[in-house]
């Protein structure tokens, strides 16, 4: 219940005749490129902002195709700044945003591409990949299909479906088509990053996850989610110098990044470094006061320290952004008990020990029963439940969705989305 193909370098194509297409159109843009250096030697200011576009998509589509997903949204950032309508630019940042999870901002670079570019062969094989990934049980069929004809971009079909299985905790697929793809490319770092996080997220497998991690690493060791996987499993394995390492490289990487500064920050109180941790999660919260992690690690500094009512106040403001945190549970019914306060202990026990019900139910579910009845409406009614009651609204959306969709008359799910919507509407518009 926890918290993305070809090998490094090949290039990402969508269709034989769109590859033949991309290609003329690199051709066109090197004489563009050409004449725009050209007006920029001469004093041409108007075109300096397009170069740089050019130039950042440029590096936007090399880091696609090595599956680079935080360089490539780096890139696309700038991009898009200038050139907010490019067809390119617009189907590169949907595949980024499909790789980050990030599916409605996916659907809506899709829906501008449509409009600028029409219905072309890029557009319906990156929607087609969508769908795979968010509605797999309805489209695996057909990519399975693919994948067996041998088509030049199984990899690519591979890698949506395993995100696919994933999304829907679906384990056994998902093992099954890890296997299929590391077969057929046992050197792909994208495929052993998926590995890795699978292992790790859902199969606990914490020293398995590392392996594949450090193979990825190996291959590629410019894959940072595979560098975050791994400084992650590290520190849970309270290895907290090789962790910090890791933690140190994302940092000059993704110095914005308040998980990777959260992380480092438990490294170094883990070497002991503890003024310099607490420093660390300090400027993190001065950027973001809000940022869960971060408030639950101060707390956590500080109900070391003894410091009651700092713990508390840090305690509280992370449950408030993130209600599932069990360790800020856990840590703010100390604090409740140290300073008399027995009666809110007592309810903070309670929430607690209901957490800990709805995971076991949610492990149950996942991992045995709906590999048995994938088609029952009443699994994925219970699923969409547990995930709203822990705050994870949109999945728990689009499990109460998955099972009116099997079941249009399943009473129990359409009113528990109609009860939501009410609530939703109901809330105050920022």
């Amino acid at each position: 219940m926890s918290t993305h193909l070809s090998a490094a370098g090949q290039a990402v194509s969508v269709s034989k005749g769109l590859f033949r297409r991309l290609r003329s159109r690199l051709s066109r843009r090197l004489g563009l490129f050409l004449v725009l250096l050209g007006s920029i030697a001469g004093g041409g200011v108007m075109a300096r902002p397009h170069l740089r576009a050019w130039y950042h998509r440029r590096a936007a589509r090399a880091e696609m195709m090595r599956y680079h997903t935080p360089q490539a949204i780096r890139h696309l950032l700038i991009c898009r700044e200038i050139w907010p309508r490019d067809p390119e630019t617009l189907l590169l940042a949907a595949r980024a945003a499909r790789r980050a999870r990030v599916y409605g901002d996916t659907e809506r670079l899709l829906h501008l591409y449509r409009k600028v570019q029409g219905l072309d062969d890029a557009y319906a094989f990156e929607q087609f990949l969508l769908n795979c990934e968010c509605r797999v049980d309805a489209f695996s069929d057909r990519c399975w299909q693919y994948v067996e004809e041998g088509r030049f971009d199984a990899a690519l079909l591979l890698e949506a479906l395993t995100r696919g299985y994933l999304l829907q905790y679906r384990l056994g697929q998902t093992r099954f088509c890890l296997q299929r793809w590391l077969q057929m490319q046992p050197d792909n770092p994208q495929a052993l990053y998926l590995q890795g996080l699978f292992l790790l997220d859902y199969q606990q497998d914490r020293s398995g996850a590392e392996k594949s991690y450090r193979r990825a690493l190996e291959l590629d060791p410019d894959h940072e989610e595979a560098r975050l996987g791994l400084a992650v499993a590290l520190l849970m394995g309270k290895s907290f110098a090789r962790a910090a390492e890791h933690f140190k490289h994302l940092r000059q990487c993704q110095p914005d990044n308040g998980r990777v500064q959260v992380g480092l920050a438990e490294c170094l109180d883990g070497l002991g470094q503890h003024a310099e941790a607490v420093q660390l999660v300090d400027d993190v919260l001065a950027r973001c006061p809000e940022f869960a992690a971060a408030l639950s690690l101060r707390g956590q500094f500080a109900l070391r320290d003894g410091q009651w009512a700092e713990a508390e106040s840090w305690l509280r403001q992370a449950l408030r952004h993130n209600p599932m945190d069990h360790r800020a549970h856990y840590g703010l019914v100390r604090c409740l008990e140290q300073t008399g306060q027995e009666e809110e202990a007592q309810v903070q026990r309670r929430q607690l020990q209901q957490m800990e019900e709805d995971v076991a139910r949610f492990n149950e579910i996942v991992t045995t029963e709906i590999a048995q009845r994938p088609t029952d409406p009443a699994l994925r009614y219970t699923l969409g439940q547990l995930l709203l009651r822990r705050g994870q609204h949109e999945e728990g959306l689009r499990w109460l969705q998955s099972a009116l969709r099997l079941d249009p008359h399943y009473a129990p799910a359409r009113q528990l989305v109609e009860e939501y919507q009410k609530k939703a509407e109901s809330r105050p518009r920022p």
